[in-house]
């Protein structure tokens, strides 16, 4: 049996196997973890796995994760680690229940630290969730009526609960005083049965996806956004044979990424790749494409020579440029100032891609928040390069991309699911 079971809720498959690995590593015991790509997915394990403890990201597709706290969770005393890397949110989360906030790694915090970090709040949330249980268990035996949940409890939310809607009031199932074959510290024991707390979060499931309908026809007209057909694209013509692929991505990439590279067949020029990612990740996300293309993909290293049907994603913490020395192309990695908020930042990439390799290049900017690779997008496609988009109904956030069509850098749009296709098309031009 698990000492302790955890369920970890972020939209990257890649983090979630990391924190999973990390946690194994740096907690002693016997220990379980599911995972969860979206809230929606997080309910369904909530009710199926009834966790010990949550690791909750803030920023995904389809709720937000700080929403989710606030309307779910704190209703049913689950302690929960909320991980971002905006530190803006903390305040948010604590209010809406989180037991502890913790910044997702930056410069200057190390892979070992923030694993380490992870772990003892994830320990001490368990310790936490268990004295609250113990507690309503203590007040169960002793009342003759149902108690509502301790001051304790309560002050898990460390603000009120949103007030019920007139049509559909947020309530808390009294709790069971014998449940044959609950899990000793069940986060949801004192709260009723498995069937009373399925039924009371579809509710409030169903609740909230008719305000986000409403919400949504409020907001405007504007249609959803069709994926552009594949039938339309075009191969666009390179004024000279490719010899360097220059990618840039940030929120949603690595998925993005993961799916190009993997279509992409030899033969192909290298590939350079700018993530927005933190140093902890770089290697092991660099090392899992390896593993998963027919390519060869890598980490980037000062000095490495780029080779035909090669990937180099650039590391956390570390600027990347191509240098062009006599026709042979290397690669600049070293620490440097953050361009536009960013290191590795696209543009410093881009930049060196327009100045030393020219019109021989093409670039290709896929989903991500804010407008990194825009600014010298434009320079390589001035230089004479194929420039590519990521379209905005197959982006996970459509903000790089779009600032880069905007100012006229991209020459065409694809969606993810055509872009393999025309990468390899325009590099095997002839």
């Amino acid at each position: 049996m698990s000492d302790l079971k955890i369920l970890i809720v972020d939209d990257s498959l890649f983090f979630r196997e990391a924190l999973a690995r990390g946690l194994a590593s740096n907690i002693s015991g016997t220990i379980e973890v599911e995972r969860a790509e979206n809230p929606f997915e997080a309910r369904d394990k909530i009710l199926s796995f009834d966790p010990d403890v949550m690791i909750l990201d803030v920023e995904m597709p389809k709720m937000n994760g700080i929403e989710f706290l606030r309307r779910l969770i704190v209703q049913y005393a689950l302690p929960t680690v909320v991980l971002s890397s905006r530190p803006a949110y903390k305040n948010l989360a604590l209010e809406a229940g989180a037991f502890s906030f913790i910044e997702k790694p930056s410069m200057t915090l190390g892979s070992g630290d923030f694993m380490k970090k992870v772990a003892e709040e994830v320990c001490q949330a368990k310790a936490h969730g268990d004295k609250l249980i113990a507690e309503s268990q203590e007040v169960a035996s002793t009342s003759p009526e149902p108690p509502r949940p301790s001051a304790q409890q309560t002050a898990v939310a460390a603000s009120p609960p949103p007030k019920p809607q007139p049509a559909q009031s947020f309530t808390v199932a009294p709790p069971s005083s014998a449940q044959p074959g609950a899990k000793a510290g069940s986060a949801f024991k004192c709260y009723g049965s498995h069937e009373q707390v399925s039924q009371h979060l579809s509710r409030v499931v169903s609740n909230m996806n008719a305000m986000k309908a409403i919400a949504q026809q409020m907001k405007s007209d504007k249609p959803e956004p069709q994926s552009v057909p594949l039938s339309s694209l075009k191969t666009p013509v390179p004024p000279r044979k490719v010899e360097l692929i220059a990618i840039g991505a940030s929120t949603g990439g690595t998925e993005a990424l993961s799916k190009i590279l993997r279509d992409l067949k030899p033969p192909l020029p290298p590939i350079v790749i700018v993530q927005h990612i933190p140093p902890m990740f770089s290697k092991m996300f660099s090392d899992r494409l390896n593993n998963e293309c027919v390519i060869n993909v890598k980490e980037a290293e000062d000095g490495d020579r780029l080779e035909p049907n090669s990937a180099y994603v650039a590391p956390g913490n570390r600027q990347m440029r191509v240098k062009n020395v006599g026709g042979l192309m290397s690669l600049d990695v070293n620490p440097g100032p953050k361009y536009g908020g960013h290191c590795p930042a696209v543009n410093v990439l881009f930049k060196s891609v327009a100045e030393n390799v020219g019109d021989r290049a093409m670039g290709v900017i896929l989903t991500g928040m804010g407008e990194d690779g825009a600014e010298y997008m434009v320079k390589m496609r001035e230089a004479g390069c194929v420039t590519l988009g990521q379209d905005e109904a197959s982006s996970v956030v459509y903000g790089m991309p779009r600032v880069a069509f905007e100012k006229g850098a991209v020459m065409q749009q694809v969606p993810l699911n055509g872009m393999a296709m025309l990468i390899t098309a325009v590099a095997n031009y002839k």
